[in-house]
């Protein structure tokens, strides 16, 4: 008769394997869960998805610069469609960080603080002196930061929003250029035009003469204009096509004049 402990160990491992294989299997039905709504999400495009791409690094920290290299690298892919989408989005987030730092600017918030540090150090101090510091930490970090803007030559709000919609018309032009051979991608790049339209107004409404936007606003407004009007102009002329065929290929009556 075999010892006790040996049993044991022959109980465990057959145990063991059946926990190994049903892991396989579950990894496997997850594998063959994933792939068709992989395949679904890259086959499938929608402009609210264009609008809600996540973001990373705030545009006025000083390495949003790593950021876009980042940015560019994950865009370079062979296939011109998904490259034009991902152009498309970039354009959009463009928009976007411009709208949300001039509102910034409009409201002076001032530095931010660092979470869990700054209130901890500012209590004491502001004990200590009868102050009203919020930020000392938030400061100090916020000074550094500035001064690498500065030396990146994006030191104002002006200079990063300028920026912003100078990427903004040039991810325009690349997005143009690689989705010119999707016919199936018009309504969408139409649809997508018309929203960055209704979003430079919302730029155009928080921004004043003294910021110096109104020459980079006006030109990516002509240009998003231009792109809209010429996208639902090509969706009408295939529209207008498509329906010549039909009725040359089913003609009506008895086919006299």
């Amino acid at each position: 008769m075999r010892p006790a402990h040996d049993r044991c160990e022959a109980a465990v491992l057959p145990i063991g394997r059946v926990i190994q294989r049903r892991l396989i299997a579950a990894c496997f039905v997850a594998a063959l869960g994933l792939a068709p709504l992989t395949a679904q999400a890259a086959g499938s495009a929608d402009v609210d998805a264009l609008w809600n791409q996540p973001q990373g690094v705030a545009v006025d920290s000083a390495f949003y610069v790593v950021q876009s290299w980042w940015d560019g690298m994950l865009r370079a892919t062979s296939d011109p469609t998904q490259r034009g989408l991902a152009e498309l989005a970039q354009a959009n987030a463009d928009l976007l960080n411009a709208y949300t730092l001039l509102q910034q600017k409009r409201s002076g918030s001032g530095p931010q603080p660092v979470p869990v540090i700054d209130p901890f150090l500012s209590g004491i101090y502001n004990f200590i002196t009868g102050s009203n510091a919020k930020a000392p930490v938030g400061s100090l970090l916020s000074g550094a930061n500035q001064a690498l803007l500065n030396l990146e030559g994006r030191g104002s709000t002006t200079d990063i929003v300028q920026s912003l919609l100078k990427d903004y018309r040039s991810q325009q032009a690349a997005a143009e250029r690689d989705l010119a051979g999707s016919s199936d991608l018009s309504a969408l790049w139409g649809d997508n035009a018309n929203r960055d339209s209704a979003f430079l107004v919302k730029i155009n409404a928080v921004t004043i003469a003294s910021d110096g936007l109104a020459g980079s606003l006006n030109d990516a407004g002509q240009s998003t204009v231009a792109i809209a009007a010429k996208e639902h102009g090509d969706d009408k002329a295939k529209g207008k096509d498509k329906t010549g065929k039909n009725h040359n290929d089913h003609p009506q009556g008895n086919g006299k004049p």
